[in-house]
């Protein structure tokens, strides 16, 4: 299973479009908020996924009904999806680890950060005296619309057939 991953697209619904094309087939695409209403005012091959950011409260028409939380499964892995805010992860990501951790998730995905990131925590891995209880993959695929340094950028998440999990960045120009 393919999955394209999106966060802080901040109305470049251009650059939402060029990353679906570079993507190629996707099986899902997630988004991980600032701003749903850009995604959600699109139409796609596959079905989308999407959690609240920071920059989604500010509604006229009220809550839209997106979590800004979603723990979901892919293939045979638990997913948690978050925007990041929450959990506070432009100071750190622990707070967003414990989370993932309590959901029982093999993968955490958030935005916020506008940086790409992707690391992989193994199992009995120590943080601040706790240990890790599973393997943990920890990804944020950057801004598609408002990139803190460098390019806008996306991720992909492929989920083998039997096991295995990649996950990688695309750029754009």
């Amino acid at each position: 299973m393919i999955s394209l991953i999106l966060s802080d697209s901040h109305g470049r619904t251009d650059r939402i479009e060029e990353a679906v094309r570079r993507a190629g087939k996707v099986d899902q695409i997630l988004f991980l908020g600032d701003l749903t209403r850009d995604i959600e005012g699109m139409s796609f091959d596959a079905p989308v996924i999407s959690v609240r950011g920071n920059c989604d409260g500010f509604s006229l028409f009220g809550d839209s009904g997106i979590p800004e939380e979603r723990r979901i499964s892919v293939g045979e892995y638990t997913v948690l999806m978050m925007h990041g805010h929450t959990a506070s992860v432009k100071h750190t990501t622990l707070n967003a680890i414990a989370k993932a951790q309590a959901a029982d998730a093999d993968v955490l995905l958030f935005g916020h950060t506008h940086i790409p990131i992707c690391e992989y925590l193994p199992e009995g891995y120590e943080l601040y005296g706790a240990r890790l209880k599973k393997p943990l993959y920890i990804f944020n695929p950057g801004s598609i619309g408002r990139p803190a340094e460098g390019r806008p950028s996306f991720g992909i998440m492929t989920v083998r057939r039997g096991g295995g999990i990649l996950l990688s960045h695309g750029y754009l120009a």
